[in-house]
């Protein structure tokens, strides 16, 4: 066990950080993820929207901290069309607001197909996405 907080955290005690593993197949649908015995969280594929994961943490937190997300593309092949997701944001925080029910949803974007706004999009197939989700205990 080492320190409480981390070093590099000035003043947030108990925080608490959960890395998760996503490996999506065709058209966004998940084929693999790590157990939640492993990583605390479960993903689900949003049922009706265009490149959004919602993430379920194993209890209510007191406060979000953020988060972020790494994407792992394919070895050698081009990443995809510019149709496809890469940028995200994270929305619906219900893990301290809205219905704190401990989730959070992930929703990927591409901005090539409209001139003014990102809009949501799906990843390539057989992609890889880490989560990274903070929150303070």
């Amino acid at each position: 066990m080492g320190a409480l907080p981390n070093l590099g955290v000035f003043n947030r005690r108990n925080l608490i950080r959960f890395i998760h593993k996503v490996t999506t197949g065709a058209s966004g649908a998940i084929a693999s993820q790590d157990a939640p015995s492993d990583s605390g969280v479960t993903a689900v594929k949003t049922a009706t929207k265009t490149g959004r994961y919602t993430l379920t943490l194993p209890s209510k937190f007191r406060k979000y901290d953020g988060g972020f997300v790494c994407v792992c593309g394919p070895d050698d092949a081009v990443y995809g069309a510019k149709s496809k997701g890469l940028p995200y944001i994270m929305r619906d925080n219900d893990i301290d607001g809205g219905a704190a029910d401990g989730t959070i949803e992930l929703q990927f974007l591409n901005p090539s197909t409209d001139a003014t706004n990102y809009i949501d999009a799906e990843l390539p197939d057989n992609t890889m996405f880490y989560v990274h989700i903070f929150v303070e205990q």
